[in-house]
């Protein structure tokens, strides 16, 4: 019961943590969409900039971890590039693909990448 209790208080954590950081990333997607960048590139510019000051929140306050500053962020850049990969192909795949307004594959791509990144960073960078 209280593994699961924690899992609950961690999504909520990592929602929260995850809704500020996309949040402004995704105004700062569409600012730079609206000047006429690509949108590949736009995501790739906030998608740095959002994973860089997630780390922190989440190892201090969502997961509360203990573990080597320098092995969690070594798994958490790994975990980072697998998301980047799979915003990537779900941008793509849906905007250039099928037709998606780059803005809804967007955020398509960032709640796949969420769960993702949730699943990955609880259950290996941060163990």
């Amino acid at each position: 019961m209280k593994r699961q209790v924690t899992l609950s208080r961690q999504v909520i954590k990592y929602l929260s943590v995850g809704c500020v950081a996309n949040g402004l990333a995704y105004a700062l997607y569409l600012s730079m969409t609206l000047l006429g960048i690509n949108p590949v590139w736009s995501m790739t510019a906030v998608y740095l900039a959002a994973c860089s000051t997630s780390f922190a929140a989440n190892k201090v306050w969502t997961f509360k971890s203990d573990t080597d500053l320098g092995v969690s962020l070594g798994k958490y850049v790994i975990v980072q590039l697998l998301g980047y990969v799979t915003n990537l192909v779900v941008l793509t795949a849906l905007h250039y693909g099928l037709g998606v307004p780059h803005s809804l594959a967007q955020l398509i791509g960032i709640a796949f990448v969420a769960i993702e990144l949730f699943t990955l960073t609880r259950n290996y960078v941060f163990v």
